[in-house]
């Protein structure tokens, strides 16, 4: 509105800003209007999350494809995570429902770690979801190198308020942070 300006900083959540500059507003900001109260702050979060997902390729992911699929969610995961793993031993349950699982690498203890050196061996791997299942069976895999994205795609989880895993994103942008049962997420999807 007039007067009223979004700045983006950095991350996903704007900040509203006076025109002089000498106030801002971290927060949400509503319209009112005769559809209803709109969360347009939750409407732009959305959007740039969109977005920002848009940017990555198919070659960066590790991806378990629906025979019949319905609908695609991109998960940020660790190797070392309990409902990480708990998530992919249910794999088969979500690509039966219809639903395509691809991951993005977020080594919750950050780009030092040891599992970032094994996210890395799997991203490496020639066979990476065979990789990144045997790291999920708590099995060892060979160390591998090359170029990849590993630390990009955990920045961009940083970017997109990712704090845990695993981390939920639909194709609507829509974030679902924590384990989501298969049932379940397809029962949100067709919402």
């Amino acid at each position: 509105f007039p007067g009223i300006y979004k700045v983006y900083y950095g991350d996903l959540q704007p900040l509203y800003v006076s025109q002089n500059g000498d106030f801002f507003i971290y927060g949400d900001m509503f319209n009112i209007s005769s559809d209803g109260i709109i969360n347009l702050t939750d409407k732009d979060i959305l959007q740039k999350r969109k977005l920002l997902m848009q940017e990555i390729t198919n070659e960066e992911l590790i991806s378990f494809k629906a025979k019949n699929e319905l609908f695609t969610v991109t998960v940020f995961t660790d190797v070392d995570c309990g409902y990480c793993r708990k998530f992919h031993n249910e794999i088969d349950q979500y690509n039966n429902l219809g639903i395509s699982i691809k991951y993005l690498a977020f080594p919750r203890a950050g780009i030092d770690s040891e599992s970032y050196t094994k996210m890395v061996s799997a991203w490496c791997s020639d066979q990476a979801d065979l990789s990144i299942t045997l790291l999920k069976d708590n099995k060892s895999i060979p160390s591998n190198s090359c170029e990849n994205s590993v630390a990009e795609q955990f920045e961009l989880g940083r970017t997109l308020g990712i704090t845990g895993t695993p981390a939920l994103i639909t194709q609507s942008g829509k974030l679902l942070p924590g384990y989501v049962p298969a049932q379940e997420l397809l029962m949100l999807l067709q919402e």
